[in-house]
């Protein structure tokens, strides 16, 4: 028998869009269900959705059947952020494989401009000891690795969240202006003086001349951390 896809989603009242994407029917609708109750919703309040795989396929095939099913969520409301929570090795032949398109920001650029939490997770702690490894050398955002709930090799790591992609900005390289550029002197008599001078020709001052500057703290990186069981 060819696998499916079983997808159990909603859009709450905080438009928030709740994806819940596995391999089996029952976790779509426990982990569904899981996602949204902190916004007083009922499992009847889930939407279901699957999509069957053919005999012969591969991780291509699961991607575009992924995203054929997304595409009709997509298209259900209005919302403002996703939260997909799923299989991280959602229909892999092997099971200690990881389904590539949900750590190749596949879901990220799906939904252009929205907020998009992953949650991806297996009952098994050395497929997620093995996710982690993955997304640290590969830099991912995002994204929180876990065991699923129950497992008694409780295992969690959280990620730093990803830019928005309606946040993204280009950074604008200032014009100098053609005064400067032609002035062949500039008087300098104090420190303020010489940052407009350097401003004028599209330079700024990197080093810190005010004593009252104060260094920017540093954010500590996330770590390993025990996932209480819900």
């Amino acid at each position: 028998m060819s696998p499916k896809i079983y997808i159990s989603y909603t859009i709450t009242p905080n438009k928030e869009l709740v994806i819940s994407s596995y391999h089996d029917k029952f976790q779509s609708t426990m982990n569904g269900f899981t996602l949204i109750k902190k916004d007083g919703l009922k499992p009847g309040d889930l939407k279901k959705i699957e999509g069957e795989l053919p005999e012969q396929y591969d991780n291509s095939d699961v991607k575009k059947k992924l995203i054929e099913l997304l595409t009709t969520i997509k298209n259900s409301g209005d919302f403002d952020r996703v939260t997909y929570r799923g299989d991280l090795n959602l229909c892999t032949h092997k099971k200690e494989d990881l389904a590539p398109f949900l750590f190749d920001q596949t879901l990220n650029n799906f939904f252009p401009g929205k907020e998009v939490q992953l949650i991806l997770e297996s009952g098994n702690a050395e497929y997620v000891e093995g996710a982690i490894k993955f997304a640290d050398k590969i830099g991912l955002t995002g994204v929180i690795l876990q065991t699923k709930s129950g497992n008694k090799e409780a295992l969690s790591k959280t990620y730093p969240p990803s830019v928005s992609n309606n946040s993204k900005a280009e950074a604008s390289v200032p014009i100098p202006e053609s005064r400067a550029l032609t002035q062949p002197t500039v008087n300098i008599e104090d420190v303020h003086t010489l940052s407009d001078a350097l401003g004028n020709i599209g330079i700024f001052n990197t080093s810190s001349a005010d004593t009252g500057t104060t260094p920017t703290n540093e954010v500590s990186k996330p770590g390993f951390t025990t996932k209480t069981n819900e």
